[in-house]
């Protein structure tokens, strides 16, 4: 048995390209193991596994540029997204609704989203904890453990 030459070599599209790194993104997301993406992209594209490998490198490189982003990067994003949601036509009035409701956690604005301290936390204050004697500063210590353990979803 002979191997056939190669047969010219074709060039993807960038938007079938984009295609397949959003997919591959999708299937790891999903868990998929690299065996099984690279045989449904090759059938899928007609790809060979080894262009396929090359896709699999990007569509990580990416994913691993999105992780790095800074929370100021991502906070934008989210709000320009549920921005997009609201002045959409086709967005029903729940999803505008949902989507004012993410901004306002977003932001800080959901009463909700940001418990208050306890009023005997807001009372230690620099000075206060400077007067403190050393038994005094380390009871107070204790009980911010104490009810932090108690009550871990609480702001402290």
């Amino acid at each position: 048995m002979t191997d056939s030459p190669p047969g010219p070599r074709v060039r993807t599209s960038r938007q079938r390209s984009e295609q397949i790194v959003r997919l591959i993104k999708k299937m790891i997301g999903r868990g998929s193991y690299l065996s099984e993406i690279k045989t449904a992209i090759a059938e899928e594209f007609n790809l060979s596994r080894r262009s396929v490998e090359r896709y699999i490198t990007r569509a990580r490189r990416e994913m691993l540029k999105e992780v790095e982003q800074g929370l100021e990067q991502h906070r934008a994003d989210s709000l320009y997204f549920y921005r997009s949601v609201i002045d959409s036509p086709k967005s029903t009035e729940r999803d505008r609704l949902r989507a004012r409701e993410r901004i306002d956690r977003l932001l800080g604005l959901d009463t909700k989203a940001t418990p208050r301290k306890k009023a005997w936390l807001r009372k230690l204050t620099p000075e206060a904890l400077r007067k403190m004697s050393n038994a005094e500063l380390e009871a107070t210590r204790q009980r911010v453990i104490r009810e932090r353990e108690q009550s871990p979803d609480e702001y402290y």
